[in-house]
């Protein structure tokens, strides 16, 4: 271990995950999510090893493409979020398709784009009812699309909405999400329009329901991690975990019975015991909430946190384990036989395992392995 910290991405596990999330996607454009730095665990990197794999890939902000175009990134970029009026002028620079979702704003981005003849591939977004980007389906909206597929400058790569309950038991919005964004593109190719490629589904839209149509979104599957406890259950398609994060001990001591730990002193000591302090803390995106309730591996034991987890630093006991200075500590990742999964680091968090992935910070070293 060359770093005090470390989160250890296998890149063959991620195309792994890749050539099976493509086998269940049935021959639909498959698009590479690699938002928030892919997760957490690095979208450059990411990007250049799987981009012969990949027809594009999404981003939710103009500052992630670009740092992507600038990393030697071919394929198409797709933003799916807010584009910034002093970032109009990067969607031609730096060729990145974008998101339509207001008229008023793709008149504002068209009449930019005409003062230099530019162009711009747009995705239609349709708020099927998520609630935050999107057109309401209505006749309004509709006339107001075709409008838009008249502008100048833009050509159409796509019509898409995005689920909110995928990933649950209950199919019932998931299944009208789908019916009223085909309602949608019905009644605009009734129209004559060319919408270019459909797309709804995020991981849990083409793994459970199949709704893969002209392209597919996939991210958190991509990285080994299903959606929902519901999907790991159904296991439609096998995943490989791609990622580890570890830590060192950085001091052993004994304490005595009645002596106490941390910042507020809310771990006290019933027995004389072995503790060990490891160089992690909530800093680097290990949560506080995991304090006198989680665990880590050491020397395929568990060593449960004891004490408030600090900025830099916590503590863990490791009575009964034969340990010292040094030693590699498993936060999440298998361990002698054990394994802490990401899921579980959320569940003591009382969170999902999105939170957990995007809030590992910087301090931690990324190493990549094939």
């Amino acid at each position: 271990m060359t770093h005090t910290n470390e989160l250890i991405i296998n890149l063959n596990s991620i195309k792994s995950n890749l050539i099976a999330l493509r086998e269940k996607a049935a021959g639909a454009k498959f698009y590479a999510v690699v938002k928030a730095d892919a997760y957490g665990l690095g979208a450059i990197k990411i990007s250049e090893a799987i981009e012969d794999m990949v027809d594009g890939f999404c981003v939710s902000s103009m500052t992630e493409a670009v740092e992507l175009r600038r990393a030697g990134i071919k394929k198409d970029i797709l933003l799916l979020g807010y584009l910034n009026p002093n970032e109009y002028g990067l969607v031609s620079d730096y060729k990145i398709s974008i998101t339509i979702y207001n008229y008023q704003i793709a008149k504002q981005i068209d009449d930019f784009l005409k003062r230099s003849s530019a162009k711009a591939t747009i995705h239609i977004k349709i708020d099927t009812g998520h609630g935050r980007l999107g057109f309401l389906p209505s006749s309004q909206a509709l006339d107001e699309i075709e409008a838009i597929s008249q502008l100048d400058s833009f050509s159409i790569g796509g019509i898409f909405s995005h689920f909110a309950t995928a990933d649950e038991k209950n199919e019932d919005f998931c299944n009208l999400q789908m019916q009223r964004f085909m309602t949608v593109v019905e009644d605009l190719e009734k129209r004559g329009l060319a919408l270019g490629d459909r797309h709804i589904s995020n991981d849990a839209g083409f793994i459970k329901h199949g709704f893969s149509l002209d392209m597919v979104r996939s991210g958190i599957g991509l990285y080994g991690i299903y959606p929902s406890s519901l999907l790991a259950e159904e296991k439609q398609v096998n995943l490989k975990a791609s990622f580890e994060w570890i830590s060192t001990i950085s001091n052993i001591k004994t304490i005595d019975q009645g002596d106490s730990l941390s910042y507020g002193r809310t771990f006290i000591a019933k027995r004389p015991m072995k503790i060990a302090t490891i160089s992690i803390g909530y800093a680097d995106g290990y949560k506080r909430l995991i304090s006198n309730r989680g665990y880590v591996l050491i020397k395929g034991k568990k060593a449960f946190v004891v004490g408030n987890i600090a900025m830099d630093q916590m503590m863990v006991d490791i009575s009964g384990i034969d340990a010292k200075i040094g030693d590699r500590v498993t936060l999440i990742g298998e361990n002698g036989g054990e394994v802490i999964s990401l899921d579980q680091m959320a569940q003591w968090c009382q969170t999902i395992s999105y939170e957990i992935m995007t809030s590992i910070s910087k301090r931690v070293s990324r190493i990549y392995v094939n």
